[in-house]
């Protein structure tokens, strides 16, 4: 009588086959002892484990807590700013209509941004006509060179 492959000795799925089979206590998932070290030398090793585990566990391992942030103001609050539009920063409206650093539309055109669009015009009508470019990017495009003309 012949045994089947299948039943025949060498890797059988047991939980030594398993990558995933992981043991807490290190090794090599199975034992809980430590493995490639010279004859004698685990009952040494595992020792030292011991000793380290205890010396965790002594020293309390209070977590710290985390730090309290201040309590979120609710979008239906009463504003802390009440002297100040809502509308500062934007380009419309009653504020102040500036935020240092931006360019407001008081401001003349940057000529230098203007000549480097127009620089790189030809690649970016390329880029506009590839049939993978998106309706945005054509839109972008399209406003870039209507805004850099001259």
């Amino acid at each position: 009588m012949t045994t089947a492959p299948e039943n025949r000795g060498g890797a059988n799925g047991g939980p030594q086959y398993n990558p995933a089979n992981v043991n807490p206590f290190g090794g090599d998932g199975q034992s809980g002892k430590a493995s490639g070290f010279k004859y004698g030398m685990n009952k040494t090793i595992d020792d030292q484990r011991k000793m380290g585990n205890a010396a965790v566990a002594t020293t309390g391992g209070a977590a710290t807590p985390a730090p309290q942030l201040p309590p979120v103001t609710p979008i239906t609050a009463p504003s802390e700013l009440r002297d100040q539009s809502v509308m500062d920063g934007a380009s419309m409206g009653d504020g102040a209509n500036s935020i240092p650093g931006l360019p407001t539309p008081s401001e003349p055109d940057n000529v230098e941004f203007d000549a480097s669009i127009r620089g790189y015009s030809q690649v970016l009508q390329f880029v506009a006509s590839q049939p993978s470019t998106s309706k945005e990017t054509r839109s972008i495009i399209s406003n870039l060179l209507r805004g850099s003309e001259i």
